[in-house]
């Protein structure tokens, strides 16, 4: 290369900086930090200009330059917060498929719990009907009773059940856990 003083910088930046840019974009989809790298290369490189001559493929030099510069500007914008937020639309979602598993969880606890305080009949239908699968004939079969009596009191279980759960817990979760 030529003598540092009669080095050409303004062509050199005319020569790369297009070419530095398509390269860059592909690492940092916004064109404003990408603007910011092709200028932060040329600085770089203006900073450094003495040694320029003594570089052997200078193309190489500034496009793996440029491309260093890419990656730390990434890594920065990676820590900041609102980098992070504008990518943390499936980390939110996997909150919200966590917080609906704890309140199921939450709902099941207090659902048997809910069962427990039924009457001794009633809770017997209902448990019979709902966790064991049995019809109605078949639990009043079993327990002696009529398939008419049986019906009324699983429905009565139901009901007292949606009361006192429907206070905190939506409808469709206790949709899903009683019937």
């Amino acid at each position: 290369m030529e003598d540092c003083v009669d080095f050409d910088f303004s062509a050199l930046y005319q020569q790369y900086w297009e070419r530095i840019f398509k390269q860059i974009i592909r690492i940092l989809p916004d064109e404003d930090e990408v603007a910011d790298v092709v200028q932060q290369t040329f600085v770089d490189l203006w900073e450094i200009r003495q040694k320029l001559p003594e570089i052997q493929n200078l193309s190489s030099f500034i496009f793996v330059m440029a491309r260093n510069n890419a990656f730390k500007r990434l890594k920065r914008l990676m820590r900041s917060e609102a980098y992070m937020l504008s990518y943390s639309a499936p980390a939110t979602q996997a909150d919200l498929v966590l917080e609906e598993w704890l309140q199921y969880k939450e709902l099941h606890q207090l659902l048997h719990l809910e069962i427990d305080r039924l009457p001794t009949k009633m809770k017997e239908m209902f448990v019979l009907s709902r966790y064991e699968g049995l019809s109605y004939t078949e639990i009043a079969g079993k327990l002696g009773k009529s398939d008419k009596t049986v019906k009324k009191q699983v429905s009565n279980a139901i009901k007292i059940l949606k009361l006192r759960l429907n206070l905190k817990y939506s409808l469709p979760f206790l949709v899903f856990l009683l019937f």
